[in-house]
């Protein structure tokens, strides 16, 4: 009987996913930490939606707790998006679908403005 083999989690997009992405890279021998997976996600998921939202990889962001970055092709900054609590984090584990709405609507804000 072939096994089959899943597709591994490769941008979680909420703290279950964030869960079974750990568990996958501890089976593969790498050691994670919530902290950190949940800090790639949320830069990551950023990342997807600029990407998505500009047909390509133009431009960048940067996470750094409350407040994403975003860069134009030159790496200059051309807007902020700030977290709606505490933290992006916070906002990520309290509820990761309203936070990847929220930043899709602020990544169109932004860029739009440029």
């Amino acid at each position: 009987m072939k096994e089959e083999r899943t597709k591994m989690i490769q941008i979680p997009q909420n703290m279950t996913e964030v869960k079974v992405k750990i568990a996958e890279l501890e089976e593969l021998g790498h050691k994670s930490d919530e902290k950190q997976v949940v800090f790639e996600a949320i830069q990551d998921n950023a990342q997807s939606l600029l990407d998505e939202q500009l047909e390509g990889h133009y431009y960048s962001c940067k996470l750094n707790d409350d407040t994403i970055t975003i860069f134009d092709v030159i790496q200059k900054p051309i807007g902020d998006i700030k977290s709606q609590g505490a933290s992006f984090d916070a906002d990520f584990r309290q509820d990761a679908n309203k936070m990847l709405i929220y930043l899709d609507t602020e990544i169109h804000r932004v860029i739009n403005q440029r």
